[in-house]
């Protein structure tokens, strides 16, 4: 029997399994890192049967290079070298021999995602011989979909609501978190422009919750508002659908054109943004009024 075009070839958790304990792990150097994400984790996580390629990501160069060699050396070849920004890895390896013949290798981020401690704080780590695979939660992976808006990444997330819905409360924590982190970026000298990661996120976050339809963002209301709000934060001439339009057909997008002059009165501003969370209906507050509230009777 022929074996089925590359497109329509999946793995399952348990083949994904079996690969790095026989294959990747013996041929580590030492034991390594690796951190699952997009459809490689919702597999893992039991929310998809399967996934088209394997995506991993490493927070040292170290671990990024052992992985690939090993790769090398099971016949591996690379088939992609990108860069998103100047600070961000991407290589595609591929051997059309293994059973998991697609793996997208990502360092030190993917998207823009930091992999900080409440990221990291409920994932679950999976001992595979050589391999230390690490299971990012439900939630943070929820979120990392929002970034792509391809539509599989949008119907991944219509499946995370269908089959094991957010915690509404950790994905704004989680939201908030890599907010804070690029804001903070914002008085540092970078080598990729953080004003623009702030924009990517937060259009992005919006654009996905929009693609969602109103049948589903009612069943994550305190996210679909916190979208909105975040979005209407950043006081953007273009519309929404105008700004997702752009974000689907530029390969990549000139920020500078879309705020035409308008880059430093919202870097001031950004950067004098308090932190936010969301409240217990959706709406923001900054840390004073959280104080208060615990304070008083």
């Amino acid at each position: 029997m022929a074996a089925p075009p590359e497109h329509l070839r999946t793995r399952t958790a348990a083949d994904l399994i079996r690969w790095l304990e026989r294959e990747v792990g013996p041929r580590l150097r030492k034991e390594t890192e690796a951190i699952a994400h997009g459809g490689t984790a919702l597999t893992l996580l039991g929310i998809k049967d399967s996934t088209k390629d394997v995506d991993l990501a490493f927070r040292s160069r170290e671990a990024f290079d052992g992985f690939a060699s090993a790769l090398g050396s099971l016949g591996f070849t690379r088939a992609a070298d990108f860069r998103a920004n100047p600070r961000e890895v991407f290589h595609r390896l591929q051997n059309p021999a293994s059973i998991v013949d697609v793996v997208d290798l990502r360092f030190p981020t993917w998207n823009n995602w930091r992999l900080s401690k409440a990221v990291l704080r409920k994932a679950v780590i999976l001992p595979l011989s050589r391999v230390r695979l690490v299971r990012p939660d439900r939630d943070a992976v929820f979120l990392f979909k929002t970034y792509p808006l391809r539509e599989t990444d949008i119907g991944d997330l219509r499946t995370i609501l269908a089959v094991d819905p957010p915690d509404e409360s950790r994905v704004l924590e989680l939201f908030e978190d890599q907010d804070a982190i690029h804001r903070s970026e914002l008085s540092v000298e970078t080598a990729h422009e953080p004003l623009f990661n702030i924009l990517e996120l937060r259009v992005r976050f919006a654009a996905s919750l929009h693609l969602l339809g109103p049948s589903r963002r009612r069943k994550i209301p305190r996210i679909a508002r916190h979208a909105r709000q975040r979005l209407a934060d950043l006081q953007l001439r273009h519309s929404l659908p105008e700004l997702i339009r752009i974000l689907r057909t530029a390969d990549l997008v000139s920020w500078d054109e879309v705020l035409s002059g308008d880059i430093e009165p919202l870097r001031a501003r950004l950067a004098k943004e308090p932190a936010r969370r969301a409240g217990p209906e959706g709406r923001q507050t900054d840390g004073r009024e959280l104080r208060r509230r615990r304070s008083s009777p």
